[in-house]
């Protein structure tokens, strides 16, 4: 119903699609990097207080 009232309201728009696959790929693509870098944040400050602690 949405898409139909878009399309009689402005007729001359060209609306592309994303597609759901495309936007949650981004999405967990993104949230995945961010949580490595996390993770990896997180292994590298214990390396460095296990490292100083034993020194």
């Amino acid at each position: 119903m949405l898409d139909r009232t878009m399309q009689e309201t402005f007729p001359s728009v060209d609306r592309r699609d994303a597609g759901g696959y495309i936007v949650a790929l981004a999405f967990f693509g993104a949230a995945g990097t961010a949580m490595i870098a996390w993770i990896a944040a997180i292994v590298w400050v214990n390396w460095r207080l296990v490292e100083w602690m034993l020194v």
